[in-house]
This record gives C-alpha cells, structure tokens and sequence, in this order.
C-alpha cells in the first residue's frame, strides 16, 4: 500500500507540473522581415557559411560579401542565382552590419524584394524586448512584455505571408532590433518565461499593448475596425497604476497646411482648414471622432484613423483634451502614449516596482485570462 501511495504522488506531482502545457504545437521558427524594396545589401559571417539557391549549396569563406537583386535573381561574387536564396551559418550573421541570429533569407514578392530573418522564437523576443521595453526596468515588467510579446507573434504569425515572412520588424508588427540591441536584462526575461503565453479559452489572446493609457486601457472597437465582438479580456479597465510617466500630458503645435497636406496624401478631400474639434467619448474618456470644418464642407474620421494619417508621434493618443487655433497652427493637447488598447507598459513598470509578479500583471491587464506553457513543433 505504501508503495503504490508513493506512486500516486509521484504521479500527480507529474500530472499538474505539466497542467498547463498548451497542447497545441507551434512552430519554433519564425520568419521576420527586416528589410524590403532592396536592390542591394551586405552580408557577413565570421565563420565559413554557405547559401542555398535551387536546393544547391555554394560555400563561402569567412567575410563581407556584397548582393545585388535584379529581375528574381541575385548577384553574388559577379556569378547570378535564382531566388529565393537562404544563408546558413553556425554564427550570426551581419547583414548591412546589423547583427542576426539564425538565417538570412532573400526572395522577391509582389511588393519588391524581401530581406528575412529566420530564427527561432525564443532568440526572435531578444530582439524584441529592448525595442518594445526599457531594459532598465524591472524584471517583473520585462517578463510581462516577454510573454505579450511571444504571445502576440504566435497569434498573428503569417500576417505578412503574401511577402514571403510571418512578420515584420516595425511597429506593424513589432519593432524588432536583432541580435545588436538584445541585453542581458531582457534576454533573462525571455529565459525565466520560456514558452509562456496569455491563453484566452485555451487559445493565445490578442495581446495588443501600448505605452501610456493614462487611466484606462481602451476598448478596440473605438480603434481599429474591429469586425467581431470585443473579447471580454480587452474591452477596457481602469489604471491606477499609470500615472507617473513622461507621456501622462502631452501638448503639440501643427500648422493647418501640415494636417490638410497629410490629411490629402491619406485620401481625403479636403479643402483649406477652419476648425477641428473633437465629438463622442468612448469608455476610456478618448475622443471617439474629430470633426474638420473645411472651405469645402466637413470632414468626420475616426479618432485614431485622424491621429495616425497626421502624426502618431506628434498627436501621442486620441485622447485629446483640447483643440485650440492660434494664427495658422492648431494646438493639441492630450493624454497617454499609444492606441491605449490591451496592457499599458508605464503602467506593467510601476505594478512591477510596486511588488507586483508578472503573472500578476498580466492578469490585471487582460482579464480572464491565464498564463500558460506553449510547445514547439519537432519538425
């Protein structure tokens, strides 16, 4: 009797260390685009490497080589190969002195031609984290931002497979540095959260973040044209924790011709400026419209679609607290940093520095939610 008691312990501990392991598998590699439209470009290992052209190997000696692109081919040591190509290394590579871990992949798409970085999903969130995140902060908020950030990847994988990547390196996306900008912090933070994601119904949320929501987090719907109903974890909660950072109030100065310039250039008709104001309040106290007065009638666009056409770093948030005009300017004045949806970084910071753990953080930022273990594919 005892020893079959023992076993079943043994066997329980061995049952919930592995609870919550997400079943589904995914793959370990992801494809980011780091460079497009390129007609030319520098790659360089400090090791012999090769590249794969027509399922053929071409080796080359350690260095600097330039590659031409021209008419679905490329240019390498004045002889031609057939795209797409793939450079393989066991080093990094150095790719217009950039540095990348993984392969470096060439191919042409219907939008011009394509410069990606291979790697796998752990190495891809070190390039990730100093770019989204501070690595001053505390590790609490660091690994937050690692498993938003995983998550994020792994739910929207394959957004940019009409080019050839899964994903790009902008703020598309997210902004993605290589192995130049990783550090020790931020590497850890990936390290201590391996695997982990946000489930949703044991599936990965939508883990959308911002910098400062000053006060409360948005629901999409007032954002982006959100097709579907809001899931329950996203429709918006009250911040306390953001208050104190350097995006709480913001003020901007834009002359009239610089927002009608921008405003034609997006695809709005507009004639000389008169007035613009904001209308509506959604459940994050944003603007919900901002309203134009033109010599040529009224123009009426979404918030956020207004922000983004003139200056998403100028015009910091669509909540806006006051439009006034002075001469042939007008002036701007806000809240918060960003689209305000999902988890508020300024916010994860002060929770951490408060004794808040990630997981903690991340409940309160995407409610019922949970964190979980995801696994990679074999193949």
């Amino acid at each position: 009797m005892k020893i079959l008691k023992f076993g079943f312990i043994i066997f329980i501990i061995f049952l919930f260390s592995f609870a919550d392991l997400y079943a589904k598998d995914y793959k370990e590699y992801i494809k980011v685009g780091i460079l497009s439209n390129q007609k030319e470009f520098t790659v360089a290992s400090d090791k012999k490497y090769y590249f794969v052209s027509n399922d053929k190997k071409y080796y080359l000696s350690a260095g600097k080589i330039n590659v031409k692109i021209k008419d679905k081919e490329v240019i390498i040591l004045n002889k031609s190969y057939k795209l797409p190509i793939k450079f393989v290394s066991s080093k990094c590579f150095l790719v217009n002195n950039k540095i990348y871990r993984g392969n470096i992949i060439v191919n042409s798409s219907s939008k011009g031609n394509n410069i990606i970085n291979e790697l796998k999903m752990e190495d891809y969130l070190k390039g990730i984290l100093p770019k989204e995140a501070s690595a001053s902060w505390n590790s609490e908020a660091l690994k937050a931002q690692a498993v938003i950030s995983r998550t994020y990847a792994l739910k929207n994988i394959g957004r940019h497979s009409k080019e050839g990547f899964d994903i790009c390196s902008q703020v598309h996306c997210q902004v993605y540095g290589g192995a130049s900008c990783e550090t020790k912090n931020c590497n850890q933070a990936v390290y201590d959260t391996k695997q982990e994601v946000v489930l949703y119904k044991d599936e990965p949320a939508q883990t959308f973040f911002h910098s400062s929501c000053a006060g409360h987090t948005e629901d999409p719907k007032f954002v982006w044209q959100w097709k579907t109903e809001t899931p329950e974890y996203l429709k918006g909660i009250k911040d306390n924790y953001c208050k104190d950072n350097p995006h709480q109030t913001w003020t901007t100065t834009l002359p009239e011709t610089t927002i009608r310039e921008k405003l034609i250039k997006a695809g709005h008709k507009i004639g000389k400026i008169k007035k613009i104001s904001a209308s509506g309040t959604t459940t994050a106290k944003a603007a919900k419209e901002i309203v134009i007065k033109h010599y040529k009638g009224t123009l009426k666009l979404n918030s956020y679609t207004f922000r983004c056409a003139v200056s998403a770093d100028k015009i910091k948030s669509t909540l806006i607290t006051s439009i006034k005009q002075k001469n042939k300017n007008f002036i701007f004045e806000g809240k918060g940093w960003g689209h305000k949806v999902g988890l508020c970084q300024w916010g994860a910071k002060a929770m951490g520095d408060k004794g808040f753990t990630y997981k903690q953080i991340l409940e309160f930022y995407y409610p019922k939610t949970k964190v979980g273990k995801i696994k990679y594919a074999t193949k």
